[in-house]
Formats: C-alpha cells, sequence, structure tokens
C-alpha cells in the first residue's frame, strides 16, 4: 500500500483543460465527459490522505464488481474519493511507475500500474464514465475516464486509490 497527502485547492472547473496541459497531462475523451457533468466539483480546499493498494491488499482476493468494492471498503477503513480527487492525484503524483503495457485497444481490463480512483457514480448509465484512473504510458502522465457496467469484475490485482476514514 501506498499512501499519498494531497492537499487540494480549488480551481474554476473550466480552467481544467489549462491546468492539465500546463502539467503535461493528457486526458482521454471519456475524462472529458466526466469533467463536464453539471455533478462533477472541484469542491473546497483540504487535505486528504489517500491510499493506493490492490483489492487483493484489502481482502478481495478474488476480484469485484464495483458496487461488492463499495460495500467492502466501509470495513477496512477506507471510503470512496471524491469526484475530484483523480485530478489533484494526477496533479500530485508525478512518479506513478511506467505501465509495460503501451497499448490496450480491445483489451477491456485494468493496464499494470493503472490506479483506478474509486469515487461517487455520478451518472447510472453504463456509457457514462464511472470515474477516472492515472497512468504513466511512456513517459506521459494520463488521467482517463472509464466505463463498465455493474457485472464487470476488476481482477483482483487491480490498483485503486481510496480515502482513508478519519
Amino acid at each position: 500500500m501506498r499512501k499519498i497527502v494531497l492537499k487540494t485547492e480549488p480551481f474554476p472547473p473550466e480552467q481544467i483543460p489549462d491546468v492539465l496541459k500546463e502539467h503535461g497531462i493528457l486526458i482521454n475523451q471519456y475524462a472529458e465527459e466526466f469533467f463536464a457533468h453539471p455533478r462533477f466539483s472541484i469542491g473546497r480546499s483540504r487535505e486528504t490522505t489517500v491510499t493506493i493498494a490492490s483489492l487483493q491488499e484489502i481482502g478481495l482476493e478474488n476480484g469485484a464488481t464495483l458496487r461488492d468494492i463499495f460495500m467492502h471498503i466501509s470495513k477496512t477503513g477506507f471510503k470512496a474519493c471524491a469526484v475530484s480527487t483523480g485530478l489533484f492525484l494526477r496533479l500530485a503524483w508525478t512518479d506513478q511507475p511506467q505501465s509495460q503495457n503501451s497499448t490496450l485497444t480491445g483489451t477491456h481490463g485494468s493496464p499494470d500500474q493503472a490506479v483506478t480512483v474509486l469515487s461517487e457514480i455520478i451518472e447510472q448509465n453504463d456509457a457514462f464514465p464511472k470515474g477516472l484512473y492515472l497512468r504513466n504510458v511512456d513517459g506521459n502522465l494520463w488521467l482517463r475516464g472509464y466505463v463498465c457496467d455493474d457485472a464487470y469484475r476488476f481482477p483482483g490485482d487491480t490498483l485503486f486509490a481510496f480515502e482513508a476514514i478519519i
């Protein structure tokens, strides 16, 4: 498990593309859709501790669906992150290990070293992004949105970011 302390300072959501570009962070169309949703908000200034752990490390050895993960984490001392946590985590965590698989077309799975940020699901539509994940590919930092349905089972070695319950 890895812990990262995040200090967030809000800024207007319309500045997200400029802030990401300034930091050399790439995004996909799903991330753009996620940021454009009316329920996405930057939030307030705060400090939070984010823990990165595999599902196996939190007791889900055989993997789990998102619903199962949400139900399980309350027993582990973790909770879902704020919807803006993926954005601030990507801005702060610049030394994420590089992925060994640089192309994913058609794999429908979590790439190695990717970290999925567990956050509130802001749209109950399987075609809309459920959240964000972070990736380092060939030295390029990515913040990507992902889609999945309720039946998708994340493998046990999938890395997730959770907030600690204080």
